[in-house]
């Protein structure tokens, strides 16, 4: 083990040695330095090169079968000096990073949190954002991101009314008419969804491979328990990528130690074939900044532990005639199906996070914050564990559920156990595609022993010069989107001494 780790040191210290000072290191925020197919870059087909009838000359844009190369990414995230790591190549999204990581439990509460825009006029105090005679203003002057705004476009919970009088946030219900309908058969929001924070602010050594992820076909595609965690409303997860576990992967439930306090902890994997569940990737606002967080969105086929709709408020009574068939109270400890046919109900833990044992020495409080509810000014006990659209009264219920982190993504909505994807025909999209050989009697048995017992081969054959296939189908060749730029790659990562969160203001 000491001759291990002195030899990692040797690698670090002569990796460190290679470059004489931070500003000579190589451009960490694109490591393809702006050239996603860099694989190709010191390939030259020349015009005497008989690979140019299938190619052209140059340098080539696609196969031997004419599939257009696709582009490759990679980059990189972390939050307190953990690191995940993102790689995209042949329209596959991959994302490794620790095992077991702990993660919170949050619920939408079913409305849009909107801050008042830079230089907007927006509502006085007392000001009802809900009336129709203020709709103007409401859309005019209050947004859920402010992305120019940076860090000032938030305001903490105490913040509500500014100097000037103003409203300087607003609580709209998904079905307000800001948002034109488009949330008005929106299935009722009933379900929690388990996160964590996976980048700081930005993601500036991942922004490359997410923006380009975010902008394909198999992006933003919510599954039916996504929908019910309300993770398909975009004022409030900006993007959305959905994930499946490695097989070796899983969600593991802390089911405690029977007979034994809260303090003794028993991690168990999670039974998917009865308890469902379905991952994302999802990037938010957090203080007015894009942040990504893992999420697990889980609902039993047995019962309705996990559901629950806060029977008061606009969004209760936007949901009319569907309030009778939904679950009014909180499951405090919600049961899983945990392998070996265990059933357990979750327990939570009082910590911020069972792999940061010294929150101390980071000054940042260390405990969980035991309520839902919006961030805020943790690690003061008043902070909730995520956002203000989330309701108070379920808890986040603290590392109650790990998560191995090691996920995969088909970004062109298609698996490749589909048996007409990736068929060698794709490029030429005909169903008849041709294939030219060297012509001759191929196959003719010539050993002595197959010669003097008079053996014939029976796959040999004369193949003629031309050779057409024909495929049941012609599906179109995997192609990709290009993405548009959502914020540039320009940040530093400064990692501190605190969360990844945005700072406290003394």
């Amino acid at each position: 083990m000491r001759k291990m780790a002195s030899s990692i040191s040797a690698l670090a210290i002569l990796a460190a040695g290679n470059f004489a000072s931070a500003d000579e290191l190589p451009n960490l925020h694109d490591l393809t330095l702006g050239d996603p197919m860099f694989y190709t870059s010191d390939q030259d087909i020349k015009d005497d090169d008989g690979q140019k009838q299938m190619l052209g000359t140059g340098r080539p844009g696609r196969t031997h079968s004419g599939m257009p190369h696709l582009p490759v990414f990679m980059g990189y995230m972390n939050t307190n000096y953990t690191y995940r790591f993102v790689t995209i190549a042949e329209q596959v999204f991959t994302m490794i990073g620790e095992g077991k990581h702990g993660l919170w439990r949050v619920q939408e509460n079913g409305t849009i949190r909107e801050y008042l825009k830079p230089d907007a006029g927006g509502l006085a105090d007392g000001d009802d954002p809900l009336s129709p005679e203020n709709l103007s203003v409401v859309t005019e002057d209050y947004a859920a991101f402010i992305p120019e705004a940076g860090w000032d476009g938030y305001r903490y919970p105490d913040q509500k009314v500014d100097d000037q009088g103003r409203l300087a946030f607003i609580d709209l219900p998904i079905s307000h008419p800001k948002y034109q309908g488009k949330y008005q058969k929106h299935d009722p929001i009933d379900l929690p969804h388990f996160y964590c924070t996976m980048s700081e602010n930005d993601y500036p050594y991942a922004v490359m491979a997410m923006d380009f992820a975010f902008a394909q076909k198999g992006a933003n595609r919510i599954g039916p328990l996504g929908k019910r965690a309300g993770l398909d409303i975009r004022e409030n997860y900006t993007n959305a990528l959905r994930l499946t576990h490695f097989p070796d992967a899983r969600s593991w439930v802390n089911r405690g130690v029977e007979g034994k306090d809260a303090l003794h902890v028993d991690w168990q994997p999670v039974d998917t074939s009865r308890t469902d569940v379905e991952y994302y990737l999802v990037e938010r606002p957090f203080f007015n900044k894009p942040y990504l967080f893992v999420t697990a969105v889980f609902d039993n086929r047995d019962n309705d532990d996990l559901s629950y709709v806060r029977p008061e408020g606009p969004y209760w009574d936007s949901l009319k005639e569907r309030q009778a068939s939904l679950k009014t109270t909180v499951t405090r400890q919600p049961r899983f199906h945990l392998a070996q046919d265990i059933e357990a109900k979750a327990v939570g833990l009082p910590l911020y996070g069972v792999h940061h044992p010294n929150r101390t020495a980071y000054g940042a409080g260390g405990a969980c914050p035991l309520k839902g509810g919006d961030w805020g000014r943790y690690p003061d006990p008043s902070g909730g564990a995520g956002w203000p659209t989330n309701y108070e009264e379920v808890t986040p219920m603290c590392d109650a559920v790990l998560v191995d982190i090691k996920f995969y993504a088909n970004l062109d909505n298609r698996d490749w156990n589909d048996p007409a994807k990736y068929l060698a025909n794709a490029g030429t999209g005909s169903r008849q595609r041709t294939y030219t050989v060297m012509p001759g009697n191929y196959g003719e048995f010539r050993d002595p022993y197959n010669v003097a017992r008079g053996w014939a081969n029976p796959d040999a054959m004369a193949v003629p010069a031309e050779v057409t296939l024909t495929y049941t189908t012609a599906e179109p060749a995997v192609t990709f989107e290009d993405p548009a730029r959502q914020h540039p790659a320009t940040a530093r990562m400064e990692p501190t001494p605190s969360t990844s969160c945005r700072p406290i203001p003394s």
